[in-house]
């Protein structure tokens, strides 16, 4: 079975992928979308069980996607199990690449002193782990070539592909629970870049389950930390508003804590490290 840890991992991240910028701002707009409910006016609005039923059917929908996405990543996962340890290595590196895209360095005015920060830290830590080990190919070694790789992804204007929107529209509403249901798988097929990394995260964990039932878990855990606000601010669609009026202003920090937190879990996928802290933590 999944460690508790990486479940609660997981249902964490569907948590930050909710507070994204991407996320969070448009969530009234697919309220009243699934519902034919109208959020648009300031007055307060009356709890109606309409809301809150299409909220679930959406969350069901979106959530069959990613579990089946789950199952999926796991199941090709198993079929290279003979790789496991270079393929392991590779996941830990997309997902410190995912993570830096997720903090918005790219965009920032000062994205070459960044690079140069990252480029610093990965020489340390190769440096670290030539003391460490005496070995010229440590695993850090990886760094230096992400480190290399997000120069050129830089310079070349590749990184521009991440910031494309990939939204799914669905011209004409869809009636009742039904309707509700088709337009959250949907948003799961045409889901922002904000989501995107920390989505693409937990599918490359989930490829290095032993099972198809762990990677079932673990983007389930992950739908239900996304869906489960949702559903919150379908009760609540007035207190949801002044929530969100707060969290804007945190917006930038969210993603930056969020990056931050991808790219350690890429650390430790890349250095083995994750079994050994869940273990420790069990």
């Amino acid at each position: 079975m999944v460690e508790n840890v990486s479940v609660w991992a997981a249902f964490l991240a569907g948590i930050i992928a909710f507070l994204s910028p991407c996320v969070l701002p448009i969530i009234p707009g697919y309220i009243a979308y699934i519902s034919g409910v109208s959020v648009s006016s300031t007055e307060e609005r009356k709890f109606d069980p309409k809301v809150v039923y299409s909220a679930i059917a959406f969350v069901i929908g979106f959530s069959i996607v990613f579990t089946a996405l789950g199952a999926a990543s796991t199941a090709v996962g198993q079929l290279l199990q003979e790789y496991k340890e270079i393929i392991s290595k590779i996941a830990g590196l997309l997902v410190i690449l995912l993570g830096i895209h997720f903090t918005g360095i790219f965009q920032s005015e000062k994205v070459k002193t960044w690079l140069a920060v990252i480029a610093g830290i990965s020489i340390l830590l190769y440096g670290y782990g030539y003391v460490t080990t005496k070995d010229i190919f440590n695993d850090y070694l990886l760094l230096i070539v992400l480190t290399v790789l997000l120069y050129i992804f830089y310079y070349s204007g590749a990184y521009r592909i991440l910031y494309q929107q990939k939204t799914t529209e669905v011209k004409k509403k869809p009636p009742g629970i039904i309707g509700a249901f088709i337009v959250g798988m949907a948003f799961a097929f045409g889901w922002t870049p904000c989501i995107g990394p920390i989505l693409g995260a937990i599918l490359i964990y989930a490829s290095q389950q032993e099972t198809v039932m762990q990677g079932v878990i673990l983007l389930f855990a992950f739908s239900m930390g996304l869906g489960i606000p949702f559903i919150i601010t379908a009760f609540a669609i007035n207190q949801f508003f002044r929530f969100f009026n707060f969290m804007r202003k945190y917006f930038l920090v969210i993603e930056i804590i969020g990056g931050l937190l991808l790219i350690l879990v890429g650390l430790l996928i890349l250095t083995g490290s994750m079994e050994k802290i869940t273990s420790f933590l069990m």
